[in-house]
């Protein structure tokens, strides 16, 4: 069985070289990650955005209530070769294992 991987799709007609910053931090590719198909695969856990708020706490930040301790996630930055231009992709939305695409281990 492999060990969990947290996924990351590249943007369309994205080629190497790539450099990679989570939280912008570098990544080094086969050390933090690895690229796989159109995917990167990092070994490291990642927090991915939450895919949306309850009412309740829509309502506390419209009245002004903070509920912000439950919004962290980590940010996957990209910078990559495309049509020959070097180009640059933020907040690139992250795969947890158990949604991880293309037949890779789950862990």
């Amino acid at each position: 069985m492999s060990e969990p991987m947290w996924s990351v799709a590249l943007p369309a007609g994205a080629e190497p070289p790539f450099q990679v910053w989570v939280n912008g931090e570098p990544r080094e590719e086969g050390t933090d990650y690895v690229v796989q198909g159109r995917w990167l695969r990092f070994h490291a856990p990642l927090t991915p955005k939450t895919r949306g708020r309850g009412f309740g706490k829509r309502m506390m930040l419209v009245a002004g209530i903070g509920v912000y301790g439950d919004q962290k996630a980590d940010v996957v930055d990209l910078r990559y070769q495309a049509g020959g231009r070097m180009q640059h992709a933020t907040d690139l939305p992250i795969l947890p294992p158990e949604e991880t695409p293309d037949g890779a281990t789950a862990g």
